[in-house]
C-alpha cells in the first residue's frame, strides 16, 4: 500500500558499538530502552543519532542492527495505520510523539511534533522525560 505522508526529513539513526560513544560526555542513557544515544552532525550537517544498546534493550532487533531515517509527519496515527510497527507510538517528552515502522524491510521512524528543531535538539527538552528520566 502506498501512502502520501508529506514526509519531512528529521534525522538519521545509526546503531554503533557502545565503546564508540560511551566515553563521550554528551552521551545520554535511557533506562527505558537500555540504550545510549549521542547526537552529532555528519559532514553535510545532517543530524545523526548514534545508538548503542545494552543486553536488556526491549527494542526490536531490527532497530538495534539497522540504520533508520526519521521523518516528521503531520498525523502520526494515520501514518502508522496498516503498517508493520516495530516500535509502538509513544511520547518520550511533551509535544513529541514517535513510532517506528518497517517499509520495504527498512526501519523508518515517524515523528509528530509541534516543537521547533532548536527545542528538540537543545540541551534540556529531553531531561526528566520518560526516555531519559535521570539525565542531568
Amino acid at each position: 500500500m502506498t501512502k502520501d505522508l508529506n514526509l519531512t526529513f528529521h534525522h538519521i539513526g545509526k546503531p554503533v558499538s557502545l565503546e564508540t560513544i560511551k566515553q563521550n560526555k554528551d552521551t545520554r542513557y535511557s533506562s527505558l530502552f537500555d540504550m545510549y544515544t549521542l547526537d552529532i552532525k555528519n559532514d553535510l550537517s545532517l543530524p545523526v543519532q548514534l545508538h548503542a544498546f545494552g543486553p536488556s534493550s526491549s527494542l526490536d532487533k531490527i532497530i538495534q542492527k539497522e540504520a533508520h531515517v526519521a521523518f516528521k509527519v503531520t498525523n502520526i496515527k494515520e501514518a502508522i495505520k496498516d503498517s508493520k510497527i516495530i516500535m509502538p507510538l509513544y511520547e518520550p517528552f511533551s509535544g513529541y510523539q514517535c513510532a517506528m515502522i518497517l517499509v520495504n524491510n527498512q526501519p523508518i521512524e515517524l515523528i509528530e511534533t509541534n516543537l521547533t528543531e532548536r527545542e528538540i535538539w537543545g540541551d534540556g527538552i529531553f531531561k526528566d522525560s520518560i526516555l531519559y528520566p535521570s539525565d542531568k
